[in-house]
Formats: structure tokens, C-alpha cells, sequence
């Protein structure tokens, strides 16, 4: 299916949100798709991903979750990974010395912005994305959320808010507050890669507390693959864990969206 995609705005109470919206081709409606970014940000990848779910017949919004941090403006995205990298290190100053002192700068202004970011205007916009979209008139009413490593706790987190949506789904994110999960109205789906213990050793916990409050939640551990497993721009791809989870992915979305019913619209 052709799409097309730009950069938008939508309102939200934090502001206007920079985001990117990706459209099917031809005159809808159909289903809504939140599309929640990597602790990278909106990054040509999540575009494209948007535009993938666009051509699966879905209104996909990947909304700029730091638009309104002037800060992350001024991080080089090639200090982000090894900054990432620190906040697993017994002793973050000691490693941070021990890189060369090119590097080290750069690295180190990450590393403290991803320790003393603000995060409270990341879910007013992604429930603001979801009114968004509800609200347009080429859209069934019908919405999901997918998101990735940071995304993909934010999208369990969005489902564990209460919103209103007809399905989430989580790529090696953060597991939700497990004293929230009670609120989710919808079915979850989560995908895990083996070599991801940081991640992936919490899932139980997540699965035992979705089944106390008898929510639906099928999660899938791809043996082998690391974290970011579905990023195909960076060295974490794995392939075929990528492609397998797509393919559940959009069963999944298509089974729980497209085939909702949300009232007359």
C-alpha cells in the first residue's frame, strides 16, 4: 500500500507536539497507531517505521517526545549509546576517564541528561496523540500503541494509564508499574530478546501481575536476540527475531483494530 508521511503538529497540554504522521493511501478511516520512539528520539528509523505501519493500512502518529526539551537539542547522538552504556557501570566516573578525551565530553553531557531529563510531559502527549487521532475523521476510532526499548515501557505504561486504547504493544521496554496494570483495557503484547537480561528477567513479574487482574498479555522471548533486536540501523538487528515478531506484531494489531468496534462514527 503507497503512503505518504511529513512532520506535523498536534496539541497537547504540554504544547504543541512535533510529530510524525504517516497515511495509507486512498480516503480511510483507519485504525490509529501511536508509534512511541527510542530513548534516541524521533530518529529517521521510528519514521520508517511509521511509514511500515502506514502501509498496513494504519494512521501511525510517532510523536517528538522531546520537543519540548531544549537540552536534547545540544547531546551528539553518537554519545547517547555509550552514556547508555554508563548507567550499567559500577563506577560511571571511572569509565567515563577512561575514554578518550574526544569522546569524553560529549559522553559525559549525555550521560547527564538521560540521568536528569524531565520526563512528565512524555505521557500528556502520547494521551494527547491518542485524542488526536480518535478526533480525525479518517480514523475508525479504533487506537493502538507500539513503542520501542524507551517507547516500549512508555507504551505499556500508556495502556497501564487507563487510556482508551484497543491494543499496546511493547518491544523490550520497561515493564509498567505493576500496581497499574489493573487499569489496562486492552489485549498487550510484548517481545523480548533472550540476550536482554536487564529487561527480559522482569517479564514474570509483569505476566504474573497481568494474570492476578486477569488482563490479556502474551509475551514472546526471541532466543539469541539482543536488546533493540528490531532496529535495523544499528548492530543490535536480529534479523530473524525481527522479522518473526513483525509478523506477530501485525496479527496481533490487525486482529484487535481492524477488527474493533468502537461505536458509529
Amino acid at each position: 500500500m503507497a503512503v505518504s508521511g511529513a512532520r506535523m503538529t498536534y496539541p497537547s497540554p504540554s504544547g504543541d507536539v512535533t510529530a510524525y504522521l504517516a497515511v495509507p493511501e486512498g480516503s480511510g478511516p483507519w485504525p490509529g497507531l501511536i508509534v512511541i520512539q527510542e530513548v534516541f528520539g524521533l530518529e529517521p528509523h521510528i519514521e520508517d517505521m511509521a511509514r511500515r505501519f502506514a502501509g498496513e493500512g494504519y494512521l501511525a502518529l510517532a510523536p517528538d517526545l522531546y520537543c519540548h526539551d531544549a537540552n536534547f537539542k545540544d547531546i551528539s547522538h553518537e554519545a547517547l549509546p555509550p552514556a547508555l552504556g554508563l548507567r550499567r557501570a559500577p563506577d560511571p566516573e571511572a569509565a567515563l576517564n577512561a575514554m578518550p578525551q574526544a569522546q569524553r565530553d560529549a559522553v559525559r553531557k549525555a550521560f547527564q541528561w538521560l540521568t536528569s531529563r524531565n520526563d512528565k510531559t512524555y505521557m500528556p502527549d502520547l494521551q494527547a496523540a491518542l485524542e488526536f487521532l480518535r478526533g480525525r475523521t479518517d480514523c475508525t476510532g479504533a487506537v493502538g500503541a507500539i513503542g520501542y526499548c524507551m517507547g516500549g515501557g512508555l507504551s505499556g505504561a500508556l495502556a497501564a494509564s487507563g487510556a482508551d486504547l484497543q491494543a499496546a504493544v511493547i518491544f523490550y521496554g520497561p515493564i509498567p508499574p505493576v500496581d497499574k496494570v489493573g487499569n489496562i483495557k486492552c489485549p498487550v503484547q510484548g517481545h523480548y530478546g533472550g540476550e536482554d537480561p536487564n529487561i527480559t528477567n522482569n517479564v514474570p513479574t509483569l505476566q504474573a501481575a497481568m494474570a492476578a487482574n486477569g488482563k490479556d498479555f502474551t509475551a514472546y522471548v526471541y532466543d539469541g536476540a539482543p536488546h533493540a533486536f528490531n532496529n535495523d540501523t544499528r548492530p543490535s538487528y536480529h534479523e530473524q527475531a525481527a522479522k518473526l515478531s513483525w509478523q506477530r506484531t501485525t496479527e496481533f494489531l490487525a486482529k484487535h483494530l481492524k477488527g474493533a468496534s468502537v461505536g458509529a462514527r
